[in-house]
Order: C-alpha cells, then sequence, then structure tokens
C-alpha cells in the first residue's frame, strides 16, 4: 500500500514540475491572473468609490436626526464576478490545455512505453496525473483567490467577514471541480486519439458548444432576459403571476431548460453567482438556504466531474498505439 501511494506521489510530483515548466500552460495562467487583475481592481476602485458615498449619505443621515437608514445595497463579494466568469472561460481552456499536456509530453518523450514497463498499475499512473493536475489547478485558485481577497480589502476599502471568506472558500472548491472536469476532458480525448493535436481540437470544440454556444442558447430563449431587469418586472408581473403564465409554456421551457443543463458551464456559475451575492434575489440567504437553491446544480457538477475522471482512468488504461515520428 506505501509503495503504491509512493509511486502516485512521485507521478504527481512530476506532473506538477512538468507542468510548471510548460511555457504554453503558463502563458494562460499569465494571461488569466492578468485579467482577474484587472477585473478586480476596476470593480473594488467602484466599491470604494460608492461605499464612500453611501458612508457619507448615512453621516448626513444621521447629522440630520434620522434614525432608521436603510442598509447598504453594496454587496463586496459581487466584485468577484468578473473573475469567476475569467475562470469559467479562460479556466477551462487552461484545464484542457494541462489535460492535453498530460497526454502529449508523455508521448514526445516516450515515457508512457517506459512507464508501462515499470510495476506501475493504470489507477496509479491515472492517479498520480490527476493528482498533479489537482495540485497545478488548486494552485491557481488559491493564488487567485488570495490575491481577491486582498484586492478586495486593499482598494476595495473593506475586508471580507470570515462568513464571507468561507463562501469564497466554497467557490474556489467549486472552481477546482470545474476545472479538473476539463482537465480529465482534455486527457481523456487526447489518449484516445493517435494524434494528440486532433484531441486538443476535439477538446476545444466541446468546450465551445458548452461554455459559450448552450449558455448563450438557453439565455437568449429565456424572455425574461431580453429586457434589462427583466421582462416581467418590466410589465409589472409578479411571481405567482409569472409561474401562473409559465404554466402554458410548460414545453418551451422544459426545452430552454434542457439546453442549459447541458451545459457544465451553467452549473458552476450558478452555484458560483449564488455564493458571491452576484444575484439579488440570494442577498441575505445563509448557506443551508442557498445549499438548499443550489443542490441541483451541485450534484450535477460533482456528476460531470466524476464521469470525466472515470473516463480519464479508461483512456489511461486503452491508449491507442502510438505510429512512429508522430509529434504532439
Amino acid at each position: 500500500m506505501s509503495s503504491s501511494r509512493s509511486r502516485v506521489t512521485t507521478l504527481a510530483r512530476h506532473e506538477y514540475r512538468a507542468a510548471v515548466r510548460s511555457r504554453a500552460l503558463v502563458s494562460l495562467l499569465l494571461i488569466l491572473a492578468v485579467v482577474t487583475l484587472v477585473s478586480i481592481y476596476i470593480a473594488a476602485t467602484a466599491y470604494r468609490s460608492a461605499l464612500a458615498d453611501y458612508e457619507a449619505y448615512v453621516s448626513a443621515a444621521q447629522a440630520g436626526g434620522v434614525q432608521l437608514v436603510a442598509p447598504s445595497p453594496l454587496r463586496l463579494l459581487s466584485l468577484l464576478r468578473g473573475a469567476i466568469e475569467y475562470i469559467e472561460i479562460i479556466g477551462a481552456i487552461i484545464a484542457i490545455t494541462l489535460g492535453y499536456l498530460t497526454v502529449s509530453r508523455e508521448r514526445a518523450n516516450r515515457t508512457l512505453p517506459l512507464l508501462r514497463s515499470r510495476p506501475v498499475t493504470t489507477g496509479e499512473l491515472a492517479a498520480g496525473s490527476a493528482l498533479g493536475a489537482l495540485g497545478i489547478i488548486s494552485t491557481l485558485v488559491v493564488a487567485t483567490g488570495a490575491v481577491a481577497l486582498l484586492c478586495l480589502g486593499i482598494i476595495g476599502g473593506s475586508w471580507a467577514t470570515p462568513y464571507e471568506v468561507f463562501k469564497m472558500v466554497l467557490v474556489g472548491i467549486a472552481s477546482v471541480v470545474y476545472m479538473f472536469a476539463f482537465y480529465s476532458l482534455g486527457a481523456l480525448v487526447t489518449a484516445r486519439t493517435k494524434i494528440a493535436a486532433n484531441g486538443l481540437l476535439i477538446c476545444l470544440g466541446i468546450w465551445l458548444v458548452v461554455v459559450l454556444i448552450l449558455p448563450q442558447i438557453g439565455d437568449t430563449l429565456d424572455a425574461d432576459n431580453q429586457i434589462p431587469g427583466g421582462l416581467f418586472s418590466a410589465i409589472g408581473v409578479d411571481k405567482a403571476q409569472e409561474t401562473e403564465i409559465l404554466t402554458h409554456f410548460g414545453t418551451y421551457e422544459f426545452i430552454r431548460t434542457g439546453i442549459e443543463e447541458l451545459s457544465f458551464a451553467k452549473h458552476y456559475e450558478r452555484f458560483a453567482f449564488a455564493m458571491s451575492d452576484v444575484q439579488d434575489k440570494y442577498q441575505g440567504f445563509t448557506l443551508s438556504q442557498l445549499a438548499r437553491e443550489k443542490w441541483h446544480d451541485i450534484v450535477w457538477m460533482f456528476v460531470y466531474a466524476s464521469a470525466l475522471g472515470f473516463g480519464l482512468w479508461r483512456g489511461f488504461r486503452r491508449q491507442p498505439a502510438i505510429s512512429q515520428g508522430v509529434k504532439s
């Protein structure tokens, strides 16, 4: 048991070091870091200005003898929206690239046949590669979260409460699961193709459909998204009337929501936005209330990640023969 664990750890370290040395991956990581920092900086600067205005309003109201002052409409964690969207889009590409490099690098270096000649099982090879990838992904997410937290406090002028930090941790865990699913996809598809570059192209096509096309179709077909603030709100329809109206479009709503359900990215986005107070309707919800509201998205995220993780193990086991002279 200890020897098996040692082999898995060695493989994981090899994967982590190899990923760190990859110029393509480092370039993508730098792009994600820069755009995330810029988005948080811009949002935090606007938040600081709005916070100063609110504090001035409170001071003026209290000086005028007003006893009851409206609570602040500002939500600190909502400043993370841009960072979440970048992880959803660019983070998925990084994870796919990492999965592609895991397989293509070993093929180019001709180390897969060598590994298979050693007492390393398929499960150990898959586990070591996945563990190394999880290390890279977790490092990225933790670093992004730490920088975001500092930006919120230093630039935004408000430090997150322990409760808000805990919600950020939950978003971070979801981000790791999300990116690991795309890593598994990248490694799985690349492992099943004789030419690694073809696997990368297939994965990018899947990414385009799952992350960009399907969510856009679902949002476009949602009538309530056609007007800023919502169509039903604009025409003065309350929630009960909205529900009654939608019952007459059951088939349409079933198809529209079904399209959105196919998108793993949409489930991640819904969960992350709810936890980071991006959507007004979840403001003031407790963790238990958020869990009840988002259990469906949580289940789907783990179903997708588990299925792709299992597929990764199968992919390492059933890799096709590698043609001589093929470079990835």
